[in-house]
């Protein structure tokens, strides 16, 4: 794993880009933890940021902290420990989804009930689509107890 501190420059275009695009606004000190497939860019320490194939989206604790409107896929309890265990988010589990999501779109996984979110994901099939039937409607990119989540939060808790 690497790890350096962004420019300035960067860090300007990162805040730009979650203000035009989430209209949350996102500043500090911003440093990149480069994993295998994907970098966690951390925000005064906290890993707010996911860069996966060249695009960013919130972690699952960038999730939590600033619970973006659009993007949200419910699923029911049953789907929880496989999500959690990395699988992908297959239709027959989702109960719920933001109609307006696009395939290709990044969205986040939160359990029927609870709307705490435990996945980040992107969406493999548009919104209005994303329930009932077969198949694999979110890869899952990044979850709760991952090697991302447990390497910034394992110690602490």
């Amino acid at each position: 794993m690497k790890r350096y501190r962004l420019r300035k420059k960067e860090s300007k275009a990162i805040s730009k880009f979650f203000k035009e695009n989430y209209g949350i606004s996102i500043k500090g000190d911003m440093e990149k933890f480069e994993f295998d497939d994907l970098s966690i860019i951390t925000v005064e320490n906290e890993p707010i940021i996911l860069e996966y194939e060249d695009r960013l989206y919130f972690t699952v604790y960038g999730v939590l902290k600033f619970k973006p409107e659009k993007g949200r896929v419910v699923v029911d309890e049953g789907a929880m420990p496989y999500i959690m265990r990395g699988a992908d988010v297959m239709k027959p589990g989702i109960v719920e989804a933001d109609e307006s999501i696009k395939a290709g779109d990044f969205v986040y996984v939160v359990v029927e009930g609870k709307m705490t979110p435990i996945a980040v994901g992107i969406a493999l099939v548009d919104g209005v689509e994303i329930k009932g039937g077969k198949g694999k409607a979110v890869k899952n990119v990044h979850h709760l107890k991952d090697k991302i989540w447990n390497y910034f939060f394992a110690s602490k808790y």
